[in-house]
Parts: C-alpha cells; sequence; structure tokens
C-alpha cells in the first residue's frame, strides 16, 4: 500500500480542553480540581497514570465510600448503587461473570449480517430521500438503537419511548434535574416491565438470557437486572450514534484520510480505533475514590479523595502515541482508552466496534462523495458532561 505524504497536523477545536490537557500532561499532571457538584478532586492527565488508575484496586468505584459522596451532579450516568458501574469486586466480578454469560463474543457476531441489513435499509432511505440530511438523524442514530433494541428484545413499538428517555440520561446539562429524574424513572418502570415479560415469555434475545443467566446457585438481582440492561441500552445506542457522527466529521476534516479510506476499505477498523483514540464518546473516565494513600506521579492522593482519570487527555499523550495531533487512520498503535481499561472496560466495545466498521464501509461505498454540507465551524457539540459527540450532521453526496 502506497501512503500518501501528510499535511501539517491541524488543532482539533472539536476537543474541549484541549491545551489545558497538554499543559496539564507537562506542567502538572495530577492537579487539584472542583467537581460540578462541588466536591475536590484530583484531575489525572497521562496516559500511564490514567491507565494506572482504572486498573489498580486501591481505587474504587463506590463513590459513597465511607459515606463521602464524590458523584458529578448530575453527569455521571450511573443509576443506582447496585450499578455494575459502581461496584468493586467481589460484587462487580459475579455479575459481570453472569453478564458474560449472556452477551457473548458469538451472540455479537452472529449480529453482523442483521447489522448489515439494518444499514443498507437506512441507506436506502437516504437515497430515497436525497441529500441534504442530518447524518444522525437519518442513520447514525436509528442504526444502533434498532441494533440494541433488537438484541435486547425491546418491542418495535417502544423504541421511541426507550430512546427518549435513554438520551436524557445520558444529556443531563442540556435538561433540568427533574427532567432527568423522570427520565430515570421512567427508564426503570420500563426495564421492570420488560424483565416481567421476558420471565413470561422467554425469547431468543440478551435480555431473556439475563433473566436466565446462572452461576451454580447465584443469579442476578431484580435491581442489578434493571440497572444493568438500562446501562446496556444507554451505551448501546448513545455512544454508537456519536461515534459515527464525530467519524464522519473527522474524515471530513482530513480529506486525504477520507480518500485513503475510499481507495482502501480494508482500513475500516483501523479507521474506527483513530476515531476512538482522537475524539472518542468519553472524554473522562468515571470517577474513582482511593482506598488508602496512594501516589500518582509523585502526588500524594489521601485515602477517601476521588480521582477524575481523563481518558481524552491520555490518548493524547505525545509519551504514548507519536504525533497525537495527527488523525491517522493508518496508526498501528490502539492501545488507546476509548473504553476504559481495567475490570470496568466496555464490554458492549465488540458490538460498538462491529457497527462502526459496517457502518463507514456502507456510507463511503454507497453514498459517493460524502461530505458535511456545512463549514466544520458550523458544527454544534453537546455540552460538557454529556457523551461526547455532535448535536447534528448535516451531510450532501453525489446523487
Amino acid at each position: 500500500m502506497t501512503l500518501p505524504s501528510y499535511p501539517p497536523p491541524k488543532p482539533h477545536p472539536s476537543v474541549p480542553n484541549g491545551p489545558l490537557y497538554s499543559e496539564l500532561r507537562r506542567a502538572a499532571p495530577v492537579c487539584p480540581t472542583r467537581l460540578p457538584s462541588g466536591h475536590d478532586a484530583w484531575l489525572v492527565t497521562r496516559y500511564d497514570d490514567v491507565r494506572s488508575v482504572l486498573s489498580d484496586p486501591r481505587f474504587s468505584r463506590n463513590l459513597l465510600y465511607e459515606g463521602a459522596p464524590c458523584v458529578i451532579q448530575p453527569g455521571d450516568f450511573a443509576t443506582g448503587e447496585r450499578s455494575i458501574l459502581n461496584l468493586d469486586p467481589p460484587d462487580h466480578t459475579r455479575i459481570r461473570r453472569l453478564v458474560a454469560k449472556a452477551f457473548t463474543a458469538r451472540r455479537i457476531a452472529g449480529m453482523r449480517g442483521r447489522i448489515e441489513q439494518i444499514t443498507a435499509d437506512l441507506i436506502d432511505d437516504m437515497i430515497r430521500t436525497g441529500p441534504p440530511t442530518d447524518l444522525l438523524a437519518a442513520f447514525a442514530f436509528p442504526l444502533p438503537t434498532a441494533v440494541i433494541c433488537e438484541l435486547l428484545g425491546v418491542p418495535f413499538e417502544q423504541r421511541e419511548r426507550f430512546s427518549a428517555w435513554s438520551t436524557t440520561i445520558v444529556t443531563p446539562m442540556l435538561h433540568t434535574p427533574e427532567e432527568v429524574v423522570e427520565a430515570q424513572r421512567q427508564g426503570g418502570a420500563d426495564m421492570r416491565a420488560l424483565i416481567a415479560e421476558k420471565r413470561e415469555h422467554p425469547r431468543d434475545d440478551v435480555l431473556t438470557a439475563l433473566v436466565q443467566a446462572r452461576d451454580d446457585d447465584d443469579r442476578l438481582a431484580e435491581d442489578e437486572l434493571v440497572d444493568l440492561t438500562t446501562q446496556m441500552l444507554l451505551a448501546g445506542h448513545e455512544t454508537t450514534v456519536s461515534l459515527i457522527g464525530t467519524g464522519a466529521i473527522l474524515l471530513d476534516r482530513h480529506p486525504e484520510q477520507l480518500e485513503l479510506l475510499e481507495r482502501h476499505p480494508e482500513l475500516v477498523a483501523s479507521a474506527v480505533e483513530e476515531v476512538l483514540r482522537f475524539d472518542g464518546p468519553t472524554d473522562t473516565s468515571l470517577l474513582r475514590v482511593a482506598l488508602e494513600d496512594v501516589r500518582i506521579a509523585g502526588t500524594l492522593v489521601r485515602r477517601g479523595e476521588a480521582v477524575m482519570a481523563v481518558a481524552g487527555s491520555a490518548n493524547f499523550d505525545e509519551a504514548r502515541f507519536p504525533e497525537p495531533e495527527r488523525f491517522d487512520i493508518t496508526r498501528v498503535d490502539h492501545a488507546h482508552l476509548g473504553f476504559g481499561h481495567g475490570i470496568h472496560f466496555c464490554f458492549g466495545a465488540p458490538l460498538a466496534r462491529l457497527e462502526a466498521q459496517v457502518a463507514f464501509t456502507a456510507l463511503y461505498g454507497r453514498l459517493p462523495g460524502l461530505r458535511l454540507a456545512v463549514p466544520h465551524h458550523e458544527i454544534q457539540w453537546r455540552p460538557p458532561l454529556s457523551i461526547r459527540g455532535p448535536v447534528r450532521v448535516p451531510v450532501t453526496w453525489e446523487a
């Protein structure tokens, strides 16, 4: 494969706090910060330190450790005290093991044909309607929504309702606290009703498999089931929506990379990984709390203090990724932290990767000249403490 010569790296305006993170990595890799909730925390920005925090058992995900709450309000998407996102071993290990029995690699791989069919149908609709259109509304949102709902077994007629409350939960800064609480209430009620339906009428879907999952005499409790399936729905479509939308923007901003992908579609898997590194849906990883005094990069973090490990900064660490400001779909180092790290690594990562790979292959294979229909600076992005991603992605192509 002959690669083109690269132009100088461009600044990436959409990544929030990029210059600040760069300076922090250089001069203050562990620095004090104040969360929107008013609680103090340590901001960790270097790759090795972020990775260490996310895998070190001395840092807990239990944000109510010793009665000192450290949650971001309202930006922490954990839905309950027994959420898998908030648990440490052995409870986390038990639930994760039960999830693995239902959310198998084989089941995900078996979805490829259905994902390709949904993708083809959506692009058929885009071609019939013609350009311009909003890529999010026409494609990036309905694709993963349909996939995760089919995978879980959410009835077709309920999908719009499920999508409404899930979108509110993951974009809390766009809504009042009362609206977020109501969306969480609706989500819990809908999930409890759906779980009851699966118990009464089992189907060949992940939700039924989770209801039936056992490990010897152990099984998921009702609250664990409700929270787990809610988290799967939230992460199963909202992050992929942003991944597809952001990827289209990045490829448009870097036409030499788009041309390379169009000439070498086999690079699609690498392109997806580079989108995840360069501007993934999760800029900041979930908070951790120190269970004992720990030194990070020479800074003493006291027992009970909160730490925010910033994946979006770690993925631009010059010590880990050569020329990190360069968007390069031929990059071979894919050890980014876009899906987290350690025991809380996103178990939906294989599904997100598969959907994005199928999506980009079809979009750029069937819509010749697919490009943004507006200048890059007109793209609006979701506010902080949301799933990272654009609000709209107007596109056009050669009809």
